[in-house]
């Protein structure tokens, strides 16, 4: 019997030469015809592929049982190749279902009568590799949307997309860096390779890795070893030689570069791998902006919460005094002195107008990030002691609130009356809380170098060592104000502090167990009157 299979007319000849698939015709373990898109597909010549004793396993690799089983049943399967990480191809073979006009035109010789199907199977051969991957790949999209969705660590999220792109693209390396602020600084760096190949500081972003920045395009090379652009690549480095990078944009900003390199042994990264790529690129993108607006929220929810706690704390003393003076005028209205009444409406007076302007966001305008533009006030050492010893006055009355200004103090300092009264306010206020009965709280005000210096010293308990460095702290109270009862909300001395570092001056303390606490500011001098000793 001739073995060959001629397919230069007719139907079959029309699919070998006029059709991308491959075709090919097989027939008892053997193939009879290969056409020129198969050696093209599958790496084999037709003089190859026809041989008696054809190495079709080169071709068909883990899926050649599959391929000599759809030519013996026909019908449609799919082939994969090796072990479905490589190709992938669809078959289609059906059994020739009468033969007699083809084998009298190109076999005479009879089929043998020995009760086998002798019939010939045409198998065409479509290439779905990258489509399956595609899809896989969208599925896996989908899979990491959700997750970008739920989780709020960015860490998790950029290391969750790198090893995405590295599974994806069948890479044996991936890296994503963002970029801080959107300038050249990387502020993030997150890959899926062994620690050691890479070096400990961050990386830059030169050479090759800073086009996709550049360019806000993707690079996809082939080999790097050799490229004009491949100086910029540093020194400590995997050994790679195909290189896929692009550029994680926000809008039309560029915040980073998701990229997947492979080994110089390895292939290049094709067209599946690039979209895929910039699938994650806008991902990781999404990741960031996630959560960035997450941590905006978050930064504005702490704000409008430190506005509310602090609003509550200013106000909580003028209501004290107000409520002080109240009872004085309820229960001794009979025995004042009208200098006496006039005093007390004074400081309730006072008081409501406290309150107002921090109803009316006066005291709390940029409270925590910048001091108002405006210019600064020349503030009068006296003056500012009558108006904050006035702002207090009833607030204990067994407590006597003293100011004290020594002879080298300025007349006068530049700033903002209005918040340093505050800061003040609340150290005095604090050290009225812990003072004992019939005792002295004084502000000493003196000269420091370039600065104005104010001491608020109380004789109350003191600070335990461990505690003092804590003070500060936002809500922070100490152990023995929480055991005593003592009524606060751990702000003052927090909004000490910050008022004191907006305002350009210092904030410290000194304490000693049962001996008392002092709290001491100080503040700049600038362009000052000279002082009382100069005088």
């Amino acid at each position: 019997m001739n073995e060959a299979f001629p397919v230069a007319s007719g139907a079959i000849g029309e699919l070998f030469f006029n059709v991308n698939d491959a075709v090919l015709v097989a027939k008892a373990g053997r193939v009879l015809a290969w056409s020129p898109s198969a050696e093209r597909l599958l790496g084999l010549s037709a003089e190859e592929a026809t041989a008696p004793k054809a190495d079709l396993a080169r071709a068909f690799g883990e899926g050649l049982e599959e391929f000599w089983r759809l030519v013996a049943s026909g019908g449609h399967g799919c082939i994969e190749c090796d072990g479905g990480s490589d190709r992938i191809l669809e078959a289609t073979a059906w059994r020739l279902g009468t033969v007699a006009a083809e084998r009298a035109e190109h076999d005479p010789v009879d089929l043998p009568g020995d009760g086998i199907d002798h019939r010939p199977t045409v198998v065409v051969l479509h290439d779905v590799t990258a489509e399956r991957r595609h899809a896989k790949g969208l599925a896996t999209l989908n899979g990491l949307a959700r997750e970008l969705l739920a989780e709020t660590s960015l860490d998790v999220l950029l290391t969750r997309i790198v090893d995405a792109a590295k599974e994806l693209s069948r890479a044996d390396f991936s890296a994503l860096v963002t970029l801080r602020d959107g300038g050249p600084e990387v502020d993030h760096f997150v890959y899926n390779a062994p620690r050691n190949l890479f070096p400990a500081r961050l990386p830059r972003l030169v050479g090759l890795l800073a086009v996709p920045v550049e360019t806000k395009s993707v690079v996809r090379i082939d080999d790097i070893r050799g490229h004009p652009a491949g100086v910029g690549i540093p020194v400590e480095h995997p050994p790679i030689a195909a290189l896929l990078a692009a550029p994680v944009l926000i809008d039309d900003a560029v915040v980073g570069e998701l990229a997947v390199a492979n080994q110089p042994e390895r292939g290049p990264f094709d067209s599946v791998d690039e979209a895929m790529l910039i699938e994650l690129a806008a991902h990781a993108a999404m990741a960031v902006s996630l959560v960035r607006a997450r941590e905006s929220q978050q930064q504005v929810t702490a704000t409008r919460r430190a506005l509310m706690d602090t609003a509550l704390h200013n106000i909580r003393t003028p209501l004290t005094v107000a409520k002080g003076f109240l009872a004085t005028l309820r229960t001794h209205f009979d025995a004042l002195t009208p200098e006496d009444r006039s005093d007390a409406f004074d400081a309730i007076e006072r008081a409501h107008e406290r309150i107002q302007l921090l109803a009316e966001g006066a005291l709390l305008d940029h409270p925590f990030t910048e001091v108002p533009a405006k210019e600064a006030d020349g503030i009068d050492v006296v003056a500012l002691g009558e108006q904050v010893l006035a702002d207090l006055k009833g607030l204990r009355s067994d407590v006597d609130m003293r100011w004290v200004i020594e002879d080298d103090a300025p007349d006068c300092f530049e700033g903002d009356r209005q918040l340093v009264s505050e800061l003040l306010g609340n150290l005095l206020s604090n050290a009225v809380k812990h003072a004992p009965s019939d005792s002295a709280v004084t502000v000493t005000v003196r000269r420091e170098g370039e600065s104005v210096r104010f001491d608020v010293s109380d004789r109350g308990p003191g600070i335990p060592a461990e505690e003092q460095s804590r003070v500060f702290e936002q809500f922070y109270r100490t152990r023995q104000s929480v055991s005593e009862g003592v009524a606060g909300t751990g702000l003052g001395l927090w909004i000490v502090r910050r008022l004191g570092e907006l305002l350009g001056g210092t904030v410290g303390l000194s304490s000693r167990p049962g001996q008392g606490t002092t709290f001491w500011v100080t503040f700049p001098l600038e362009g000052v009157a000279p002082t009382r000793e100069a005088v």
